[in-house]
């Protein structure tokens, strides 16, 4: 027999050990100079290189891609059937009319129900819901279009526990941006529609591009006012630029800092009666928000009110008002038939977000 050639026995062997199961240890006979084939180093050489080529093609064949999560990001979300969150925007025509403080609260009962709730605060010039709910963030939404944050990186837990979208100062930098970066910053801002119920869009106080742009891409937009004479003017003012852009349906009127129920139905009906004879156009009143001293206390220890005082007058306005936005009203949006807010907005972002206010 030649040498390095196997014996009948040894090759039976042999096939019996390659035919056991997987799993079960083969008892390899030890080789020995003897009985080992003694090839040239260059031959030796490319056996080996082989060898490792092989056993590391098989491993990352075995290993998942490194761009891929062997489980979801969040426990449950591939079993949920994607769909789009509702998007609300509380707007005015002017500042101080307690818009910040009305989205804030509203986000805070909606939770109460049970809903998933995210606050963007969209006021390009004046963000400041992270104040009213005594929060210091490490970081905004401005650091995402920058590259240096994911959406959920900046996003916080706010307290009442809805998740609050700090500081959107940096959206305005998207019609700079290359077409890459600015579909990385849309597909993070995807993610943050398709992981809440309803998405609650603070804009900026005025009729600004920007303020205008972030409400009529909305399904709802709140229009806030006061009793106020100019306040009132103001809110006419902001309705009829979002009608000239094409918001006729999903629009509203919620009346802030009011003394009684009739001092509201009557701002409302001032409003909607303009608005139908010059605008030809309906605005639906979403109620009002009294005036009330917990309010004030609750703006200075930087909370809440719907927290801070649950059972005072002006919190079981805007639980009502979570109740309507909430519940089988005609004006809610079925899932099924809802259009991407982000998607409207970021779409047309060269022509309308990025432009002076």
């Amino acid at each position: 027999m030649h040498e390095g050639m196997l014996s009948a026995d040894q090759a039976e062997r042999l096939r019996a050990l390659v035919g056991a199961s997987r799993g079960v240890a083969s008892e390899r006979p030890a080789a020995t100079a003897a009985t080992m084939p003694k090839p040239a180093a260059s031959t030796m050489a490319s056996t080996m290189a082989s060898t490792m080529a092989s056993t590391m093609a098989s491993t990352a064949a075995a290993m998942p891609s490194p761009g891929l999560s062997v489980s979801p990001t969040r426990p449950g979300d591939r079993a949920r059937a994607p769909r789009l969150a509702r998007a609300i925007a509380i707007s005015s025509g002017k500042g101080g009319v307690g818009k910040t403080n009305l989205a804030v609260n509203l986000a805070v009962s909606l939770v109460a129900r049970g809903r998933r709730v995210a606050v963007l605060d969209a006021d390009l010039g004046l963000a400041n819901a992270d104040v009213l709910c005594g929060i210091t963030p490490r970081a905004t939404l401005e650091d995402v279009v920058a590259g240096d944050r994911t959406i959920d990186e900046v996003m916080v837990e706010a307290p009442g526990g809805f998740r609050l979208v700090p500081g959107a100062s940096g959206v305005s930098r998207l019609a700079d941006l290359g077409q890459m970066q600015r579909r990385s910053v849309l597909e993070q801002l995807m993610w943050l529609e398709r992981s809440v119920d309803i998405l609650l869009i603070d804009t900026g106080a005025g009729i600004g591009a920007n303020s205008m742009a972030f409400a009529s891409a909305a399904h709802t937009i709140l229009v806030t006012a006061t009793p106020e004479p100019t306040a009132i003017a103001d809110a006419y003012g902001a309705i009829k630029t979002l009608v000239a852009r094409g918001c006729r349906d999903g629009l509203g009127l919620v009346v802030n800092m009011v003394g009684s129920d009739e001092e509201a139905a009557s701002v409302h009906a001032r409003i909607d009666r303009v608005s139908r004879a010059f605008l030809n156009a309906r605005i639906a009143s979403y109620g009002s928000v009294p005036l009330d001293a917990a309010v004030r206390d609750a703006v200075r220890r930087r909370e809440p009110f719907a927290l801070a005082a649950p059972s005072s007058p002006a919190s079981r306005a805007v639980a009502r008002l979570a109740q309507r936005l909430d519940g089988s009203s005609p004006e809610r949006i079925p899932a099924d038939v809802r259009t991407s807010f982000l998607g409207r907005l970021l779409g047309g972002i060269g022509s309308r977000i990025g432009r002076k206010s």
